[in-house]
């Protein structure tokens, strides 16, 4: 609908609250109207209202519809179907409709996984039919959406909204951030966009993680973004509050045994792309960013956090996460049950360590990634090619069976599955764990604490992702201006003479003061002047703005669909019954 009536709602989507009972409505209008959602039990009644909330939208969205709007339906009845119609200036769509959940813990609820998709994306008319068989309880898309929701000046954004409406008007339809919702460093389309469990909205930067239960599962959506700026008290904040939210999980486990993460960047991959899951210094595995000092050689984590190692892996293995899903890679990749990449076992029955897979080939104008010739151990299936265009299928049967699958929409062929059963639900512990196996992961930690070490010694943090690949325009991103002045004067510093100083009090004094005013002047630099994706160069995976990159592909790449209610999917949907 064009900008011609200002009101129409468009790029309708939902999601759950803070509960399964609770949903939340989204959508836009290029003028300022009202927000409000009628809903009730049939197409013709409804009689329900509630109200909602405006936000005017203009952060890197120059083009965009300029107005979002969002409405809670509160403490809604189990397993029912609902009609609902956002209005704004009493100007409506729908009837739409959507499924809640069923009360308890003894129904098999059903889940899509993928991530990596674009507004390019070939699946959509099949993802559509899938989602809307009525038998997903809800989707979850890990990261990566649109390609970049702010290009064009955030046309691409509602285009995508657009494009996913017919399911995720219908389907609860939750996310968590990856590398293309980084936007200008604010995720600022991403936090706008979109509501999570548990948050205000806009969703606050040092927020974007939240949990949800639903059925027997503990769902946890955490940030691997967090991970890639030197803003140190994000990754604190949200490893604190990962550990403080699985403990609470694993407190409830009795009623509620399985729980499942869910991140963008994974933890290990084997594919040959250079990313940071294939690194022995992988950030997003360490859970931590490195703060370098060139007049100190030490090892210096973030500040709230020094001297100490925040694993993100330890911390899933610690409180015992079942799965963790991932994307990120344009390809799907299954581990075996591993922990600091020792294999634990060959099989899925009752894993000593989480269990690891990879979707994110949904679909991006990137394609598929390579994958290794010579894969590691612990990588029990990888696919790329024949994975393009697919998504996981998540099957909760009981509280103790998992049935996970990768399937291929356009093919209509299972690429892979597993049955994952466990019988022992709750913390991981290496005393259980055989000698041999043992040795082998005291040997991993022992390296993992050398390589920080090292790195920072030799004045070089630790590899971020894509540092030393050129983005789509074929340069290598460098720092400018205040930052590039601040890197010339570091690298011409002779840490001799640093060290040289003297071990007295007063050079120690003299030497604090410098790293302070250094991170300073860094510090004002980011906020001013310094992009995340600046800092860390994408490569190929950073899609720039289309005054970036040769306009006559502009239309190429935009894909649309029909959106009319006109079909077999939603009619099933209405019809079919969960479990």
């Amino acid at each position: 609908m064009s900008d011609d009536v200002p009101c129409h709602p468009n790029g309708v989507h939902i999601t759950f609250g803070d509960k399964v009972s609770d949903v939340i409505v989204m959508w836009s209008t290029a003028g300022n109207c009202s927000t409000s959602v009628e809903y009730g039990l049939g197409p013709w009644d409804l009689s329900l209202r509630a109200a909602g909330e405006t936000k005017e939208f203009t952060e890197s969205n120059p083009n965009g519809q300029r107005y979002l709007h969002r409405v809670v339906l509160k403490d809604l009845e189990n397993a029912r179907t609902y009609f609902y119609r956002p209005v704004s200036n009493q100007i409506s769509r729908g009837p739409l409709f959507f499924k809640t959940p069923p009360a308890g813990y003894e129904w098999i609820p059903e889940f899509l996984v993928y991530g990596d998709m674009g507004v390019e994306s070939d699946v959509v008319p099949a993802l559509e039919k899938e989602a809307l068989s009525g038998k997903y309880t809800a989707i979850f898309h890990v990261g990566d959406m649109a390609y970049n929701m702010e290009d064009d000046g955030g046309k691409r954004g509602d285009l995508f909204l657009q494009i996913i409406e017919d399911f995720s008007a219908r389907v609860q339809y939750l996310t968590s951030p990856g590398n293309h919702e980084i936007d200008t460093g604010s995720f600022a389309h991403y936090r706008h966009r979109f509501s999570t469990p548990g948050t205000p909205w806009p969703i606050p930067l040092n927020k974007m993680w939240y949990s949800i239960d639903i059925g027997l599962v503990h769902f946890v959506s955490y940030s691997t973004e967090v991970f890639f700026t030197s803003d140190g008290q994000y990754v604190t904040e949200q490893n604190n509050w990962l550990k403080a939210d699985l403990k609470q999980a694993n407190d409830n486990r009795a009623r509620r045994p399985w729980v499942i993460a869910l991140g963008h960047r994974p933890l290990y991959c084997s594919n040959s792309d250079g990313d940071d899951c294939t690194k022995a210094d992988s950030k997003v595995r360490a859970g931590q960013v490195h703060i370098y000092s060139p007049f100190l050689e030490i090892c210096s984590i973030s500040p709230i956090c020094c001297g100490c190692f925040c694993m993100l892996e330890d911390i899933f293995y610690n409180y015992g996460v079942d799965i963790v899903l991932q994307a990120h890679e344009h390809s799907y990749e299954r581990l075996w049950p591993q922990y600091k990449g020792v294999v634990l076992s060959k099989n899925y029955t009752n894993p000593q360590a989480p269990v690891q897979l990879i979707s994110g080939a949904a679909g991006s104008r990137h394609r598929d990634d390579p994958e290794k010739t010579q894969r590691e151990e612990w990588s029990a299936f990888a696919n790329a090619n024949e994975s393009l265009n697919s998504v996981g299928k998540l099957k909760v049967l009981n509280s103790t069976h998992l049935y996970w699958e990768q399937y291929n929409l356009l093919t209509k062929r299972v690429i892979d599955s597993v049955m994952v059963i466990q019988d022992n639900h709750g913390p991981f512990k290496q005393q259980t764990l055989s000698n041999e196996i043992n040795e082998k992961i005291v040997k991993v930690k022992e390296k993992e604490k050398q390589i920080i070490n090292n790195n920072n010694n030799q004045g070089k943090p630790s590899t971020t992702e894509h540092d030393e690949k050129s983005d789509n325009t074929g340069s290598t991103r460098e720092p400018t201006g205040t930052g590039q002045k601040i890197k010339e004067m570091l690298k011409h510093v002779d840490k001799r003479i640093a060290i040289g100083v003297g071990s007295g009090v007063g050079a120690l004094v003299l030497l604090i003061i410098i790293i302070v005013v250094v991170k300073k002047k860094r510090a004002s630099k980011t906020k001013k002047y310094r992009r995340w994706d600046d800092k860390v160069d994408y490569g190929r995976k950073f899609y720039s703005s289309y005054n970036h990159v040769d306009t006559g592909d502009k239309e190429a790449d935009d894909f649309e669909v029909d959106v009319s209610d006109g079909h077999s999917a939603a009619s099933k949907l209405l019809t079919d019954d969960r479990k």
